[in-house]
């Protein structure tokens, strides 16, 4: 099964509300996981979204190429 990029966008959009909301809590509960822990968190959250923006774009591209191809393809 292959994963479409309206799911990709919306997993970055739950990784980008999950970040605010945690700091809005940390900034006005005080609540915190400890100081390296939040940096390992944020650190991998960064590259779970940068590795998901970039198998985004590697989708697009795909989808460009065969949509091009369907284009060249001689009509009958």
């Amino acid at each position: 099964m292959k994963i479409k990029r309206s799911w990709l966008l919306r997993i970055i959009i739950g990784i980008g509300g999950f970040i605010i909301v945690y700091s809005l809590l940390r900034h006005f509960t005080g609540i915190s996981l400890g100081d390296t822990a939040e940096k390992y968190m944020f650190d991998a959250f960064t590259f779970l979204a940068l590795g998901i923006f970039l198998y985004n774009r590697k989708l697009a591209a795909e989808e460009a190429r065969e949509k091009k191809t369907e284009e060249q393809k001689p009509q009958a």
